[in-house]
């Protein structure tokens, strides 16, 4: 994997964190506990093997790519 590869998979991996934070923030209003509880197991075991399975893959190939997560997150606050 190059470093653009990797970068790509890491900001796919945040974008995709995001994304299911934004709908469980959604799913909170919208459902009932029962519903929403459910939900929230399954989006936190998907962000788990986003973070596993693509950041983690690309961060091992590509330590160096630490740095420009940290100072995107320090400059705008995530990862675009």
């Amino acid at each position: 994997m190059n470093e653009a590869a990797a970068w790509q998979a890491i900001q796919t991996a945040f974008r995709c964190g995001r994304e299911l934070q934004a709908l469980l923030r959604s799913l909170k209003q919208t459902c009932t506990v029962d519903e929403y509880k459910q939900f929230a197991v399954g989006i936190a075991a998907a962000m788990d093997t986003v973070n596993v399975q693509v950041l983690d893959r690309a961060m091992k190939a590509h330590p160096q790519l630490r740095a420009r997560i940290e100072s995107e997150l320090a400059l705008v606050g995530r990862v675009s």
